[in-house]
């Protein structure tokens, strides 16, 4: 069984698939979607209407809802199952809390790294003119050198 499925760019799950993952009666789980407390905005935007086909071949009714509609929905309930979830979804939410909070130390990090390549980059840019600048003295030295060395030829 597929429990979420993209649509439009958007995660979603059905209340059908939600109250066989919960083991609850989808009747139950229409009911608590109808009576969620919640502004009439948000349950335009997490919850629609939509249907499934059952194994007798009939065309029931049951609501499409977002990740934002489940989270709300499944707070409201109860059970060993509704618990282990919750639980996980805190956990996830605390993963994703210590990893927003490791990006930002290790986002600092590559600033101060970037900062000493920088640093590096100069003091390698000053090595290479010291070094031109020594190569060019020597070879100048080179070229007196080999001048004075060499024989003369007086015409």
């Amino acid at each position: 069984m597929q429990i979420v499925k993209q649509e439009n760019g958007r995660l979603k799950t059905t209340s059908k698939i939600i109250a066989d993952v919960f083991g609850k009666s989808h009747k139950n789980v229409i009911r608590a979607i109808n009576n969620i407390d919640c502004s009439n905005d948000f349950r335009v935007r997490n919850f629609e209407r939509s249907f499934y086909i059952s194994p007798q071949n009939k065309k029931l009714h049951c609501f499409d809802i977002t990740r934002d509609g489940f989270a709300l929905l499944c707070m409201g309930f109860t059970g060993a199952k509704a618990a282990e979830w919750k639980e996980r979804y805190i956990n996830a939410f605390n993963e994703m809390e210590n990893g927003l909070l490791n990006i930002d130390k290790r986002m600092n990090d590559l600033i101060l790294e970037k900062t000493d390549i920088k640093k590096a980059g100069a003091k390698w840019s000053a090595i290479g003119r010291e070094i031109r600048s020594v190569k060019k003295i020597h070879m100048i030295k080179a070229d007196q050198l080999l001048n004075d060395v060499q024989m003369k030829l007086d015409y």
